[in-house]
C-alpha cells in the first residue's frame, strides 16, 4: 500500500510537470503545457500556449485581420534555454459586420520550440516561464493576461524522455501548420487594384483557396477571393489593400485549401512566398509587332544566320537566276521561316498552359537539340569550303525550275533553328508582350518575327536590283566563302562546349570569374535576398553557354577593365544565373521580370525596392551610367 501512495505522488509530480497552472481571464482557459516528462540537454523539445474560449468567443492569428490583437508570450527564461517564434495553425475568417478578421475559435494551441544549451547547468528541473497577453472578442473584446510556468524534469539520455497526454493535441495541432512544399511553386503580380496569385502544383483538387498574409497592408481582407482552375493549379485574385504602399519583393503568407495539397488531403495549408512578377508596359498589338517585325530583322545579322542568309544572296549574285522563280521559292523560304516560327510558339504556349515557364530558346537546353544544330552548321561550313556541293534542290542555292520547294522550305526552316540561340533589339519587349497574351495575340506578333527574319530574302529575291552594289562575281566569292565557313565552325565548337557542360563532361566554372577577376556567385533567390538585406548593390546577369548575345555582352561589356572596377569600387555583389540548363528558379526568376527570354541584366541599387531592367545589347558606358547614378 505504501509503494501505490509513492507511486501516485510520482506520477501526479509528473503530470504537473509537464502543464502550468490554468488561468482562466478573458472568456479564455490559458495554459503552458508541454507534450514530454522530461528534456535532455542539448536537445530542443515543444512548448504550447493552450487557449480554449467560451461558446462565442475567438483571440486572433500572427495577421488579425481588420481588427484584434494577436496573442504576444514574453519569456523569463535562465542563461542556456532559448525560445523560439510561435508556430501558428492556420486561422479562419472570422465575419464581424463589414470587419473581416483572422483567428480561432473553441481552442487553439500555439506551439513554440525550446532548446537547452549543452552548455546549460545542471540542476534537477528547467524552470519554463512566461507572461502572456491576448485579446478575446465576441461582439466586445476583452483582453487578458497571465504569468505562467512549469517545471522540467533533465534526464541524461534520450531514451529516457516520455510523452505524456498532451502528445494527441501536439501532433493534432502540427497537421494544421503551414507546411513548405517544394514542388508546389508560386508568383504574384500586382496589376491595379488587384493581386494575381498564381500557385503551380503538381495535384489538384476542387474547392477555394483562401490567401491569409502575413502582412495586414497588403490585401482588403473583407473583399471576397476568387480562385480560378487553371491548368498548372491555381490563380487567386485579390483586392489590394487601401493601405498597401510600399514596394514588396514578395507576397508572402499562407493559402489554405480545404481539400488538402497533398495526396492523402491532410495538409490543409502551405507557405506561400511568392516573387512578385514585373507587370509588363502594355504597348498595343501592332507596336508590339513592329518590334517584333525589327527584332526578326535584325536576327539576320547574327553570327549563325549570317552565313546561312550569305549563301543564299551569294547564289543570287553568282547564277542570275530567273527572277519569277527566284520570288517564288522566296516565299516559300518565307513559308518555312513562319511555319517553324509558328510550331515554336505553339509549343510554348502548350507549355505556358501547362504551367511551364518557357521562353525563346529554350530548346537549346536539350544536349541533344544542340548536337543536331551543331551537326546542320558543320556541315554548311564543308559546303562553304567547297568539300562538296549539294545537288539538286539544297540550302546552298535556289533550285533549278525542275527542281521542288522542298529544298526552299527546308531552308527556312534552318534559318529559324539557327536563328533561335540569338534575342535582338525589341525582340524581347515584343515575345514578353506574346506569351501574355492570348494565344491568337501571341501568334500574330510571332507571324511578324517569321516576316521579319524572311524579309532580307524576299525582297532580294523580288527585287534584284538592290543587288546591283555587288561587286562582279570572282575570286571574292571564294575567300568570302571560306570566312563564312571559318565562323560557322567556331559556331560549331562553341556548341559542342555547350553540350560538354550540360553533360558535365567539361567544367567551365572558371568562367564564373572574368579575366578581371570580377568575382561572380552563382544565383539563388536567397543569396540575392541576403545581398540586398545586407544593403549592397545586386547585378544579375541571367545568361546561357548557348546564347550568343550574352557571350559576346560578357567579353565585351561584363569584364570591361571599368565595368569591373566601377563593381568592385562601389561593393556590387554579380550573381550569374546560367540557364544552359534548364532551371526552374531560373525560369520563375525571369518570370518575375515578365522576361521569357535571355540575356536579361537586373541591376538592384542599394537599398532600392524595384529593379533596373537593362536592354538586351548593352554598353559599358550603359553600365557605369546606372552604377553610378544609382549608387
Amino acid at each position: 500500500m505504501k509503494r501505490v501512495c509513492w507511486l501516485l505522488v510520482f506520477l501526479l509530480g509528473s503530470i504537473n510537470l509537464a502543464v502550468a497552472q490554468e488561468v482562466y481571464q478573458a472568456h479564455t482557459h490559458v495554459r503552458l503545457v508541454s507534450e514530454q516528462n522530461s528534456v535532455v540537454r542539448g536537445g530542443t523539445f515543444w512548448v504550447g500556449l493552450d487557449l480554449i474560449l467560451d461558446d462565442g468567443w475567438h483571440v486572433y492569428w500572427q495577421n488579425p485581420g481588420d481588427s484584434g490583437l494577436s496573442p504576444k508570450i514574453k519569456w523569463h527564461l535562465s542563461s542556456g534555454i532559448n525560445a523560439g517564434d510561435i508556430h501558428w495553425p492556420y486561422p479562419q475568417r472570422l465575419n464581424v459586420g463589414p470587419l473581416t478578421s483572422f483567428g480561432y475559435e473553441h481552442e487553439v494551441l500555439l506551439l513554440v520550440p525550446i532548446t537547452l544549451d549543452k552548455s546549460f547547468q545542471p540542476s534537477k528541473d528547467v524552470n519554463i516561464y512566461a507572461s502572456v497577453k491576448w485579446l478575446a472578442c465576441q461582439d466586445t473584446c476583452v483582453p487578458g493576461k497571465a504569468e505562467l510556468n512549469f517545471l522540467q524534469p533533465i534526464v541524461t539520455s534520450i531514451s529516457d524522455i516520455k510523452f505524456n497526454s498532451f502528445k494527441t493535441l501536439f501532433d493534432q495541432t502540427r497537421q494544421d501548420l503551414p507546411q513548405l512544399i517544394p514542388c508546389i511553386t508560386s508568383h504574384a503580380a500586382l496589376d491595379g487594384n488587384q493581386w494575381r496569385l498564381d500557385i503551380q502544383t503538381p495535384l489538384k483538387r476542387q474547392g477555394d483557396i483562401i490567401f491569409y498574409p502575413f502582412r495586414d497592408d497588403v490585401v482588403e481582407h473583407a473583399a471576397p477571393q476568387e480562385t480560378r482552375n487553371v491548368p498548372y493549379g491555381y490563380q487567386l485574385i485579390m483586392t489590394k489593400s487601401h493601405l498597401y504602399h510600399v514596394d514588396l519583393k514578395a507576397l508572402e503568407g499562407i493559402a489554405v485549401n480545404p481539400s488538402g495539397w497533398d495526396g492523402k488531403g491532410k495538409t490543409k495549408a502551405i507557405v506561400i512566398q511568392a516573387p512578385l512578377k514585373v507587370v509588363p508596359v502594355r504597348i498595343p498589338f501592332f507596336i508590339a509587332c513592329l518590334f517584333a517585325l525589327i527584332g526578326g530583322l535584325i536576327l539576320n545579322l547574327m553570327p549563325c544566320v549570317l552565313p546561312v542568309l550569305s549563301i543564299k544572296v551569294l547564289y543570287l549574285i553568282d547564277r542570275h537566276p530567273d527572277s519569277k522563280i527566284a520570288f517564288r521559292h522566296s516565299l516559300v523560304y518565307a513559308l518555312g521561316v513562319l511555319a517553324s516560327v509558328w510550331a515554336l510558339a505553339l509549343l510554348l504556349f502548350i507549355l505556358k498552359s501547362a504551367g511551364q515557364f518557357a521562353g525563346w530558346g529554350f530548346q537549346f537546353q536539350s544536349s541533344v537539340f544542340v548536337v543536331i544544330v551543331a551537326l546542320i552548321l558543320f556541315f554548311l561550313a564543308l559546303n562553304l569550303f567547297g568539300v562538296f556541293e549539294f545537288s539538286a534542290p539544297s540550302i546552298n542555292g535556289l533550285p533549278t525550275r525542275q527542281a521542288g520547294y522542298k529544298a526552299s522550305f527546308i531552308s527556312g526552316v534552318i534559318t529559324t533553328i539557327v536563328a533561335s540561340p540569338c534575342t535582338a533589339p525589341f525582340m524581347g519587349t515584343a515575345l514578353a508582350v506574346a506569351i501574355s497574351q492570348p494565344n491568337i495575340i501571341g501568334f500574330g506578333i510571332f507571324t511578324f518575327l517569321g516576316l521579319g527574319l524572311a524579309l532580307p530574302f524576299v525582297l532580294l529575291s523580288a527585287f534584284p536590283f538592290l543587288l546591283s552594289f555587288a561587286p562582279r562575281p570572282g575570286a571574292w566569292m571564294i575567300y568570302l566563302k571560306r570566312a563564312l565557313g571559318f565562323v560557322l565552325l567556331v559556331c560549331v565548337i562553341w556548341f559542342l562546349g555547350v553540350v560538354g557542360t550540360q553533360t558535365g563532361l567539361v567544367d567551365f566554372s572558371k568562367f564564373y570569374k572574368s579575366s578581371d577577376e570580377l568575382h561572380w556567385q552563382r544565383f539563388s533567390s536567397t543569396a540575392v535576398n541576403q545581398a540586398r538585406h545586407s544593403g549592397h548593390g545586386v547585378f544579375i546577369d541571367f545568361t546561357a553557354g548557348w546564347c550568343i548575345n550574352c557571350q559576346v555582352n560578357d567579353r565585351l561589356v561584363l569584364q570591361n577593365s571599368d565595368v569591373v572596377r566601377a563593381f568592385k569600387d562601389k561593393g556590387i555583389i554579380a550573381f550569374k544565373a546560367d540557364w544552359t540548363k534548364y532551371d526552374p528558379s531560373i525560369t520563375q526568376a525571369l518570370a518575375s521580370f515578365d522576361r521569357d527570354s535571355i540575356p536579361v541584366y537586373i541591376y538592384y541599387p542599394p537599398g532600392a525596392d524595384a529593379p533596373i531592367i537593362l536592354p538586351q545589347i548593352i554598353t559599358p558606358g550603359m553600365i557605369l551610367e546606372r552604377v553610378n547614378n544609382h549608387a
